[in-house]
C-alpha cells in the first residue's frame, strides 16, 4: 500500500500530509521538531491498511506554511484542528512524539469529544525554572548569513542529536535537511513549547493516555513525573532510540500504540 502526499487548504495557508487508507477511526500523527511528516513513514507502512493514518507537517516546517510572528501554542492547536475538519475528520485517536505533543495535548484538552486517545512519545514535563533555563540557552534564533555559518551551526545542533555508536547517516541528513527548512519554524516552535504552561493542559486530558519514552531519550528524567500527573495515564518505556523512536525502534513503537488504541477501542 502507498503513502499518498497532498495538501488541506486552511484559513492561514496549506498544511502537507502524508497519508494511507484503511477502514476505521483515524490516526493523526504530529512530528518532533525539525523533523516532518517523513519521520513518520517507517510506522504507517507498518500499519498499512488497519486504519486510516494521517501524518502532518507541523505548520512551519516540512511543506507545510511558514507562520508569521511568534506563534504559540494555542495557534498551533487551531491550525491542526482546523486541518481535520478541512478533512472531514470528526473522531480521532492521536500520536504525538516530542514538540507534537504539546499541542496535541492542547487539542486533547480543548475538545475531548473528539480526541479519543492520546499517545505522547516524549514528554517536555518541565517546571518554569526549566522552561526558562532552557530558553536562556536555546531560545536564540539562528540568523542566515552569506557566509553560511548558520548551515555550521544547524549542523553542530543536529549533529548532537546523535550518539556515535551505531550512528545512522541516512536518518542524519534527513533530519539536517529538515532543520535547514524549517530554520524560523524551529524557532517558533521551539519559543511557543518553553512559553506553554503545558502541565496544565496535560492535567485538563479526560481521554486514555499513553506515555512513551526511549529509556536513553533527553527527557527520561521527567517521565515519572508525568506519568504521575493525569489519573489516565498508561506507560510503555521504549528501547534506546535517543530522539527517533518512530525511525529507529519502530516496532516496538507500533506495537506499544496498536495495542494501546485497542484497549480504548473495546473499552
Amino acid at each position: 500500500m502507498e503513502i499518498e502526499k497532498n495538501y488541506v487548504r486552511i484559513a492561514d495557508g496549506q498544511i502537507h500530509y502524508r497519508s494511507m487508507a484503511g477502514d476505521g477511526t483515524p490516526l493523526v500523527m504530529f512530528h518532533r521538531n525539525p523533523s516532518s511528516s517523513l519521520s513518520y513513514e517507517r510506522m504507517m507502512k507498518l500499519m498499512a491498511g488497519e486504519r486510516p493514518v494521517y501524518s502532518f507537517d507541523t505548520p512551519g516546517f516540512g511543506a507545510s506554511f511558514d507562520p508569521k510572528g511568534m506563534p504559540n501554542m494555542l495557534d498551533y492547536r487551531d491550525w491542526m484542528m482546523n486541518a481535520l475538519d478541512a478533512l472531514r475528520l470528526d473522531q480521532v485517536h492521536v500520536f504525538a512524539h516530542h514538540t507534537g505533543t504539546h499541542f496535541a495535548t492542547e487539542m486533547a484538552a480543548a475538545h475531548p469529544d473528539r480526541i479519543l486517545s492520546l499517545a505522547l512519545n516524549g514528554i517536555a514535563y518541565f517546571s518554569p525554572k526549566i522552561r526558562k533555563k532552557i530558553k536562556d540557552e536555546y531560545g536564540q534564533e539562528i540568523p542566515l548569513d552569506p557566509d553560511g555559518g548558520y548551515v555550521s551551526e544547524i549542523w553542530k545542533g543536529v549533529r548532537e542529536m546523535f550518539d556515535d555508536y551505531d550512528l545512522n547517516l541516512n536518518l542524519l541528513h534527513a533530519e539536517f535537511i529538515a532543520a535547514l527548512r524549517a530554520v524560523p519554524g524551529r524557532h517558533q516552535s521551539l519559543i511557543a513549547m518553553l512559553e506553554q504552561d503545558y502541565k496544565a493542559p496535560y492535567a485538563k486530558v479526560k481521554c486514555p493516555i499513553l506515555a512513551m519514552c526511549a529509556k536513553d531519550d533527553v527527557l527520561e528524567f521527567c517521565f515519572e513525573d508525568a506519568i504521575k500527573a493525569n489519573a489516565n495515564v498508561k506507560a510503555v518505556k521504549l528501547g534506546s532510540a535517543r530522539f527517533f523512536s518512530p525511525e529507529l525502534d519502530t516496532a516496538r513503537t507500533v506495537d506499544a500504540l496498536q495495542e494501546f488504541i485497542a484497549s480504548v477501542e473495546q473499552g
